[in-house]
């Protein structure tokens, strides 16, 4: 039996990235010394030459994945 993937929208778009652009977003997201909004606004900008597709997240997207990997 297939379990349901219960990954979020945001998390699901996290994994669909270069392993390069995860590395770096995911870095961002474990520095709590960055502001959530700020997080948000790097990742709503789309940028061609890296293959990154922007995601087009808020302040609360980037906290509540925080907080459900323990960094909050």
């Amino acid at each position: 039996m297939t379990r349901p993937d219960t990954r979020t929208k945001f998390e699901k778009w996290l994994d669909s990235l270069s392993e390069t652009n995860r590395t770096t977003v995911t870095a961002w997201l474990e520095d709590t010394s960055i502001f959530d909004a700020q997080i948000a606004r790097w990742i709503r900008e789309d940028d061609v030459e890296d293959q990154f597709v922007g995601y087009r997240g808020d302040s609360e997207t980037i906290a509540t994945w925080r907080r459900a990997h323990g960094y909050r």
